[in-house]
């Protein structure tokens, strides 16, 4: 949870390169499979579901199995893909939820409920849950705490529209639609002219101090609004709910809002 924040906002090229090769996943030269492979590896690697807990394999081999079967879908079977756009992630959060419904999928299969008690474990509510959850993975999180992304995305316009000009600035620098510019925040700041810059993104909430703690994000403007707004705590088992917020936010903040 330290670097949350960031986390959530980085790599933005590298979604971008790994929605891109998702789309034609079946039709990959080998260096291509290599680049999607080290992406996906990316995007999990802080990635920690509950659901890790009660499969005997360990994460390194889970993910493996998951780039093999579900994202590159070399199984029997699987030798062509239609990918959407709307399918491919757009976001790290995205590979995330992809990547939970894959260990839910191994949960639920014969050779797992032989080894696992699901009922004693307490995974047999979350595992049915899940299975009932739409394909939108941005639904299918935001569905656990009552919220709908329509109504995500309205609250994320009514945050911004209440900020002050520097503010809705320096949140499209970091997480939003001018984040991949030249120089990066401080690239913005020195174009706009915006005054202490590094203070009010701290304030915000888009960059933490390499010391910060959960509570430190909580007290940001942005982490006041996620608790307060939304009902979501700042807590590390809310960190999918998170993760989505932030990127909602960032589509919000685009080219109009500042």
């Amino acid at each position: 949870m330290d670097t949350l924040t960031m986390d959530a906002a980085a790599d933005a090229g590298p979604v971008s390169t790994l929605a891109t090769l998702w789309r034609r996943r079946t039709h990959l030269s080998h260096d291509e499979m290599v680049s999607i492979y080290t992406l996906v590896r990316s995007a999990l690697r802080s990635y920690h579901p509950p659901e890790l807990q009660s499969l005997r394999e360990d994460k390194e081999e889970l993910i493996a199995q998951f780039i093999y079967s579900k994202v590159l879908r070399l199984e029997p079977g699987h030798t062509d893909t239609h990918s959407s756009d709307q399918s491919a992630p757009s976001s790290r959060y995205a590979v995330c939820t992809y990547f939970r419904r894959f260990l839910i999928d191994c949960l639920r299969s014969a050779s797992y409920q032989r080894d696992v008690s699901i009922e004693v474990d307490g995974i047999g509510q979350q595992v049915d849950e899940h299975a009932h959850a739409v394909a939108d993975p941005v639904e299918s999180v935001l569905m656990q705490y009552g919220l709908c992304e329509a109504r995500v995305r309205l609250l994320a316009r009514e945050f911004i529209d209440g900020l002050d000009k520097y503010e809705r600035l320096v949140l499209a620098g970091t997480l939003g639609w001018s984040s991949g510019g030249k120089g990066g925040l401080s690239g913005v700041a020195a174009r706009h002219h915006i005054p202490s810059y590094h203070y009010r993104a701290v304030k915000l909430g888009v960059t933490v101090k390499k010391s910060a703690q959960s509570d430190d994000f909580a007290a940001t403007k942005i982490g006041r609004w996620i608790s307060a707004t939304l009902g979501i705590a700042i807590i590390a088992d809310n960190q999918s709910a998170i993760f989505v917020i932030l990127n909602l936010l960032a589509v919000e903040s685009g080219p109009g809002a500042a």
